[in-house]
């Protein structure tokens, strides 16, 4: 289920006086409003998340009483790149999460879904007055309350890390068990260092790690010619990691199948307006919206491809300011001042 597909669910069940039957849980928590300036508190709650099971905050939606009111102006300018900034200076690890908007009934409810920590506990790096927050506390999310993780709690995630740990630990064991030779290293691909059974590690760079595993043909032993063919790592053994490398099946021209001009056709517009608007979303930062893609052996050239939700995102905001004369001169007039302030820091 997508998250505007949950989100729906739980907004358009109500009882008979029209509030929402869903009351604030361990993975939900309703904010009237949205307002920078209470980054700190939305931290919090997103850090009792990541540390159970996941969660959202929706924007928009009173919880005394529990009923719709659309979120506020301030939403529209959420800048994803900044909040991460003060998310990571305030929590560790870094928590992973998704942003957005979903229309219902004429309402918008803005979102902040919160994904469970894979590396838990989720700790504070520094103290917080404004919400009580201590250096070293780590927060939980018991039923509507984001509070200091409890005892039974922090034991179980303990626990977890430990049997992962000795998971992660006998399946190492058993691929050295069957690779049958003395001659083996250990790639952490998390740091990049290449541990080699003659005593000298080797450091490489993590981004250069990723890339050989993600673009490396693996074959089994013997089933290959040696004298020719396409290059591949011949594999002795199992291919078996201390973590698993998430590798996505991605075709750029399916899941991505627009270049900016050719989103700028689909929508009508100019394509310097869709260069602004990709801008002023972020959009190149994230994932679901854009990917960029090697035109050249080298590397160097590259082109930029944008997905379907992109182009729908897009679609969805120009509708739904196409009242507000001012709204997309001021955004072009903001992305020229950014290429004129780009353009003087290059020259001088």
């Amino acid at each position: 289920m997508t998250h505007e597909e949950y989100i729906k669910v739980i907004i358009s069940s109500v009882d008979k006086q029209g509030r929402l039957k869903s009351r604030e849980r361990n993975d939900l928590e309703y904010k009237e409003a949205f307002g920078l300036n209470s980054w700190v508190k939305y931290a919090k709650s997103m850090a009792a998340f990541a540390n159970n099971h996941g969660g959202y905050i929706l924007f928009g939606v009173k919880d005394n009483p529990r009923e719709v009111v659309g979120v506020n102006a301030a939403f529209s300018n959420f800048k994803q790149e900044r909040f991460t900034e003060s998310l990571n200076s305030l929590f560790s690890p870094e928590m992973l999460w998704d942003v957005g908007v979903v229309e219902f009934d004429n309402y918008s409810i803005g979102f902040i879904y919160t994904y469970e920590a894979a590396e838990k506990p989720i700790i504070a790096l520094k103290a917080e007055s404004s919400e009580k927050i201590s250096s070293g506390d780590v927060f939980y999310r018991y039923r509507a309350r984001s509070e200091k993780i409890k005892y039974p709690e922090m034991n179980r995630i303990i626990e977890d890390r430990a049997k992962q740990e000795r998971e992660r630990i006998l399946k190492l064991m058993e691929a050295i068990r069957k690779s049958d030779t003395t001659n083996l290293g250990i790639v952490n691909y998390s740091s990049g260092k290449f541990s080699t059974p003659y005593g000298a590690d080797v450091i490489v760079d993590r981004k250069l790690v990723l890339q050989v595993l993600r673009k490396a043909k693996y074959i089994k032993s013997g089933s290959f010619d040696e004298n020719s063919g396409t290059p591949v790592l011949k594999v002795t053994g199992t291919i078996d990691l201390a973590e698993e490398v998430p590798v996505p099946d991605i075709e750029p021209d399916i899941q991505y199948p627009y270049l900016q001009k050719q989103l700028a056709e689909k929508l009508g517009i100019r394509a310097n307006t869709v260069y602004a608007l990709i801008w002023y979303y972020d959009m190149k930062s994230q994932k679901k919206y854009h990917m960029e893609v090697s035109t050249s052996s080298s590397g160097k050239q590259k082109t930029h491809k944008f997905s379907d939700i992109a182009l729908q995102y897009l679609a969805d905001e120009l509708n739904s300011h196409k009242d507000e004369s001012n709204w997309l001169t001021d955004i072009m007039e903001q992305y020229r001042q950014r290429n004129s302030r780009q353009e003087d820091t290059s020259n001088g």
